[in-house]
């Protein structure tokens, strides 16, 4: 762990979260109703398998992209879009007409973006650290 760069560790924390978050959602929600409204609720946040989904498979598409730099720069920045595009839909005003597929409040709309920011940091730590990798080995020749 001494190794990991900053990126990377916060990669770790931030898809570890998502992942554990999805899976506890499971263990609430089951697989069905897949997507749509309900009230099931863990810890203040309204989930459902779909949410559940997504949580997991971001979550550990930042788990698998740690090791190597630039995956994990592609992989960040693809994850925090995905995650900043869930909280703009969580944030999108609903009327009676419209189902709210991903089951969101603002707990979960919050988690969606602290979440997509720190992954869209991981991304950008690991490009930097890339860029002064490269610097630094144009010095040592």
């Amino acid at each position: 762990m001494n190794r990991l760069r900053w990126p990377q560790k916060l990669a770790i924390s931030t898809g570890a979260l998502l992942a554990l978050w999805g899976v506890a959602g499971f263990f609430v929600t089951g697989f069905s109703p897949f997507a749509g409204e309900s009230d099931m609720w863990l810890i203040g946040l309204r989930v459902n398998p779909l949410q559940n989904t997504i949580h997991v498979v971001l979550g550990v598409a930042l788990l698998l992209a740690v090791p190597r730099l630039k995956a994990l720069s592609g992989v960040g920045l693809l994850t925090s879009m995905l995650l900043l595009v869930t909280f703009g839909l969580g944030t999108a005003r609903y009327d009676d007409q419209v189902v709210n597929v991903l089951n969101v409040n603002p707990g979960s709309n919050a988690l969606h973006l602290l979440a997509g920011f720190a992954a869209l940091a991981a991304a950008q730590g690991a490009v930097w650290c890339r860029q002064c990798d490269r610097a630094a080995a144009l010095k040592s020749v």
